[in-house]
């Protein structure tokens, strides 16, 4: 069909241009784009596998260290604990010798100490007794009170006790192996 205009221009109507949008261009430079990031990407992202790796490799080789350094860390937690009961002990004005001179009075005849430790956990005695003429625990119970009663001992080892006593026969003898033990003053 053809169509004859015969107005004077003023009064045409003017053909709308239609806008034709290119979108295969834009689609395609969408994915150029995408294409391209992806292939920017895949390097980085080898990147940083290769570094996780390598992080993964050095932390399990830290391991052991972690745990020696823990243990290191423990021991020297011990070690001042045991510092601070002996500073605690000097801090107290009783000296070393005094104690023992205290323990060296208590001991009766017949009565043997195999072991005495003094430690942050406290005092432990360990002994034997022997006795033809007396009572073992009898002798046992006379070094208790003697340890009780004495000053020194007292003043840094307010609490003394019999914890174990064991009966055994050396021979034709009856030995008994007792063990005591005090807590410190706190």
């Amino acid at each position: 069909m053809i169509t004859i205009n015969l107005l004077p221009k003023g009064f045409k109507k003017a053909e709308k241009k239609k806008i034709v949008f290119p979108y295969k261009a834009l689609l395609m430079s969408v994915v150029g784009i995408l294409i391209l990031l992806h292939a920017l990407l895949v390097p980085v992202a080898l990147l940083k596998k290769i570094q996780l790796v390598s992080l993964k490799s050095t932390w399990s080789r830290m391991t052991p260290q972690t745990k020696d350094s823990a243990s290191t860390r423990k021991e020297i937690k011990n070690l001042e604990i045991k510092a601070k009961a002996l500073k605690d002990m000097l801090a107290r004005k009783v000296s070393l010798t005094e104690l023992l001179s205290g323990l060296n009075a208590a001991v009766p005849k017949g009565l043997w100490l195999e072991r005495f430790s003094f430690s942050d956990d406290g005092l432990v005695i360990q002994g034997s007794v022997v006795s033809l003429t007396q009572n073992e625990m009898t002798i046992i119970g006379k070094f208790l009170q003697d340890l009780r009663g004495s000053r020194t001992l007292a003043s840094v080892f307010p609490k003394i006790e019999l914890t174990s006593v064991q009966r055994r026969t050396i021979k034709t003898y009856d030995v008994v192996d007792f063990l005591l033990t005090g807590e410190l003053k706190k």
